[in-house]
């Protein structure tokens, strides 16, 4: 869910977030259902009920037996909510538990963050190195870190490698030189990506190319080059950074959209893939489907309501995967949580979907900006 740092904290995951703590907690809305239904039963305590009313200065004519009937309600609503939690989470695991002391000393496992110069790559990186300095961390990136990682971890926990992960050999070199220098990963968050801000009609060939390589064609070779031996162990978990533009495709962007909708079947194919053909259910998946975020590649405040969906920031969304990674279950993530509610109205006819959701996103009032060049060779150089 959104944080504080979203709109200052006035939106709807925050209220949100109220509502299922209070009124739709079960634990306490049911017993309160229960003791009033009891309360019913007794005259002296319908006569309190009504001095209470009286007290506040609320109509006279609400019943203690419409509190009860309320409070169920509410109740058997947020029992539902849990109901659905429980089995969301297991069926993204295979009701498959983790085994004993399994993901709890994070200093033996090694993680793999593509794109963790900067940006939501760079706070996964910390977030997890505030948990546990001593979580190997490798960093695979074509821009330099723009960051200094501490000296005490440079070269010994925190391994960077330069790489342009449009070219596929380059994606092979690395890997191999990973496992060979560093170890098999047990970690892989793909993180890296790019879109070039230009129509389908205004880019060029090498920009189409090069964003489907970087956003799609890697992700899929890296865990080609790591999953076999997390499928041999067991054991692994996978983050995928899609988005909401893989449901719900901007203008100017299509391509990164087109991308990411590649990343949502290889998230969801995969996971059938692991259980079924594999035999590896403790090899955990994750997607993360965000909204637009604070990145230097977003250029403007969308024009959409901040309290339904406020701009992100990228502390909030490499918070929510580090807790995720922690967990040891895997998850789709949805940033802001009303995304999974607009997900869920590409059921609806394709016109309803249109009118409500999709004829808006032409007009966000934003721009997308790559930060990256593209040299003759059709691979990146890091802009000026």
């Amino acid at each position: 869910m959104s944080t504080h740092r979203e709109n200052r904290g006035l939106h709807l995951d925050g209220l949100a977030r109220v509502v299922r703590n209070s009124l739709l907690n079960e634990y306490f809305i049911l017993p309160l259902a229960g003791a009033a239904y009891w309360a019913t039963r007794d005259k002296s305590s319908r006569d309190d009920f009504a001095r209470i009313l009286k007290l506040l200065k609320l109509p006279q004519t609400i019943e203690l037996a419409q509190v009860a009937r309320a409070a169920l309600y509410l109740g058997l609503s947020g029992a539902a909510l849990s109901i659905n939690d429980f089995l969301t989470k297991w069926t993204a695991n295979n009701w498959s538990r983790n085994r004993p002391g399994e993901w709890q000393d994070w200093s033996k496992e090694i993680v793999v963050v593509t794109g963790g110069s900067s940006g939501i790559g760079e706070n996964i990186v910390k977030g997890l190195l505030r948990r546990n300095p001593r979580t190997v961390i490798v960093i695979v990136d074509f821009a330099p870190l723009s960051w200094a990682p501490p000296d005490m971890t440079q070269g010994k926990t925190i391994h960077y490698y330069q790489a342009d992960l449009s070219k596929p050999d380059v994606v092979r070199d690395v890997c191999a030189r990973i496992r060979t220098e560093v170890g098999n990963p047990t970690v892989l968050v793909n993180n890296a990506g790019l879109a070039r801000g230009f129509s389908v009609l205004e880019g060029s060939f090498a920009d189409t190319e090069v964003t489907m390589k970087t956003n799609l064609t890697a992700p899929f070779l890296l865990i080609k080059e790591f999953l076999p031996e997390m499928v041999k162990n067991d054991h692994g978990h996978i983050v995928n950074i899609c988005s909401m533009s893989a449901v719900v495709p901007p203008p100017g962007i299509v391509d990164y959209a087109a991308s990411k909708a590649g990343i949502q079947a290889l998230h969801e194919g995969l996971a059938l893939e692991l259980r079924y053909w594999h035999d590896a259910p403790r090899v955990r998946l994750t997607n993360a489907m965000c909204s637009f975020i604070r990145t230097p590649l977003l250029q403007g405040l969308p024009r959409q309501p901040q309290f339904i969906s406020p701009l992100l920031h990228v502390e909030t969304v490499s918070e929510s995967i580090v807790d995720t990674l922690y967990s040891g279950y895997g998850r789709v993530i949805y940033l802001p949580g009303v995304m999974r509610y607009i997900t869920c109205l590409r059921a609806f006819p394709e016109w309803v979907f249109r009118i409500l959701i999709r004829n808006d996103s032409a007009h966000l009032a934003i721009g997308f900006k790559g930060r990256q060049r593209i040299d003759e060779t059709g691979g990146l150089q890091v802009a000026s």
